[in-house]
């Protein structure tokens, strides 16, 4: 392509001629390769050639920032090919938010075993690690200009990127959003605050995804996700009968059957080490929510911002920032740190201590949602000491006016 001569030309002379000019060169040049890989879909051969400049210049931070997002897109293209390489189809679940990726349907899919997911989600967590790492050190002078509505992947692996591969339909998807509530414009100049707001969300679905991996989970899996990929090993699904359609009552019935399974069986943990690391994940994603809001709140400008400080203008019409909310949210992770770290106690309302949110995490036991409801998981953990309460969160959360899980999910 003549733009991705022009980047590559651009570079190489900035490389060889040395001098001062040569590093806002070689940045231009790494910032125009970034968004033509993006907009292109061709993550592989931008990754291979951000990660060649960012090695001859590691100060270059256009090329750290356009490497990290690219590496973040790839993360969602290799975990999208290998549902598709399964025939993840419909339901989608609200159970794990990776089986709402916008994946089409695969009319010859390989046969799914217990040990192929698993090893999926752990390729997932191992593609947003390398993300994230990427992405460590982004100064405060970087911008990456993107139209989210024009970024594309290759969502099947056929080497084909076609109009509906698109990055916008995973946020839709998953967020559940529909299509008229996206803003028209969807440009926004990516800085520093921004690249610190991906490292905690990568922390956040690698935080999720180790939790998947670290349990034995197969009998959950065997008895429930025959309806996500139906050709997978299950003996379970083997020995059902068949669709019965003059029986509409089995049809609705055996969908809320299998998923009160999923959640009745109990998870054996498999990898305690992985399961502290779920600690640590949540920890990382506190800290870096605090330090990307202090980035964005030493922003002077207003350039099509993703994330906006109360000076701003939000890219949603109807979400616009306040200091006031800013404020509540910074209080929001001073209390989720506090109960993390095991300093404030979780209530539950079988009993009068609390149990300690660190020890559940780094003392694991087998996972049983019944027990934890009804309350016997929770007795190995109960302290004195004190507790977490409403009254503590009511505060910070009325500061958003009823709309605190959209923020939440938008702030990270």
């Amino acid at each position: 392509m003549p733009t991705r001569r022009l980047c590559a030309a651009g570079w190489l002379a900035a490389m060889l001629s040395g001098g001062l000019a040569a590093p806002a060169l070689a940045d231009e040049a790494a910032n125009r390769l970034a968004v033509e890989h993006l907009y292109a879909g061709t993550l592989a051969a931008g990754d291979a050639e951000l990660a060649a400049i960012l090695a001859a210049d590691p100060e270059n931070d256009d090329a750290r920032i356009g490497l990290g997002t690219i590496r973040f897109v790839r993360s969602i293209e290799n975990l999208s090919q290998g549902l598709y390489k399964y025939g993840l189809k419909t339901p989608r679940s609200f159970l794990l938010p990776i089986l709402r990726l916008p994946v089409p349907e695969n009319p010859n899919p390989e046969t799914l075993r217990f040990e192929d997911f698993q090893a999926l989600v752990a390729g997932f967590s191992r593609d947003l690690a390398l993300a994230e790492e990427t992405l460590v050190g982004v100064g405060p002078d970087v911008k990456l200009r993107l139209d989210l509505r024009k970024l594309r992947y290759d969502i099947d692996g056929d080497g084909k990127i076609l109009e509906g591969e698109g990055f916008v339909a995973v946020v839709q998807q998953v967020t559940g959003m529909p299509s008229g509530a996206m803003p028209a414009e969807l440009t926004f100049a990516f800085d520093q605050g921004d690249a610190l707001w991906l490292r905690g969300y990568c922390h956040v679905l690698m935080g999720f995804s180790d939790f998947i991996v670290a349990h034995d989970w197969h009998e959950s899996f065997e008895s429930s996700f025959f309806h996500f990929f139906p050709k997978m090993e299950s003996p379970f699904a083997a020995a059902l009968a068949p669709p019965d359609d003059n029986n509409p009552m089995y049809a609705e019935g055996a969908p809320i059957a299998d998923f009160i399974s999923f959640f009745h069986i109990r998870w054996p943990v498999s990898d305690p080490e992985l399961m502290k690391g779920v600690r640590g994940h949540i920890k990382s994603m506190i800290a870096l929510s605090r330090e990307s809001w202090n980035s964005i709140e030493a922003e002077t400008d207003d350039d099509l911002e993703w994330l906006p400080n109360a000076h701003q203008k939000s890219p949603f019409e109807s979400v616009q920032v306040s200091a006031e909310q800013i404020a509540a949210w910074r209080g929001v992770m001073d209390q989720a740190e506090l109960v993390i770290d095991g300093k404030k106690l979780v209530p539950h309302w079988r009993f009068t201590k609390g149990f300690n949110l660190a020890r559940v995490f780094d003392e694991p036991r087998p996972l049983d949602t019944v027990l934890w409801i009804t309350g016997p998981a929770a007795l190995p953990y109960l302290e004195d000491g004190p507790v977490s309460t409403s009254e503590d969160w009511q505060t910070m959360v009325d500061s958003f006016g009823g709309r605190f899980g959209i923020f939440a999910v938008w702030f990270n």
